[in-house]
């Protein structure tokens, strides 16, 4: 797992596009993003909650996959 890196996009909660802040602006605690297609606005610590939850799902897919991998390596010889 060297080296892997995985990415996860923060999702509207009421139309599942792809939200895109202001590069300059550093979103913090309590912000309120608005999504650019549906323009309603997502809570900022609850996408994070998601996209923390999303990546430690790909993670582990990662891991099982990449364990199964070395075990049936190991048990052919």
């Amino acid at each position: 797992m060297k080296g892997k890196s995985f990415t996860v996009e923060l999702k509207c909660f009421f139309c599942d596009c792809s939200l895109e802040g202001v590069a300059e602006k550093e979103y913090v605690s309590g912000d309120m993003l608005e999504c650019q297609n549906c323009h309603d606005l997502n809570d900022y610590d609850a996408l994070i909650d998601v996209a923390a939850e999303e990546g430690k799902n790909l993670v582990a897919d990662y891991a099982q996959q990449e364990i199964e991998k070395m075990l049936k390596k190991a048990f052919k010889k």
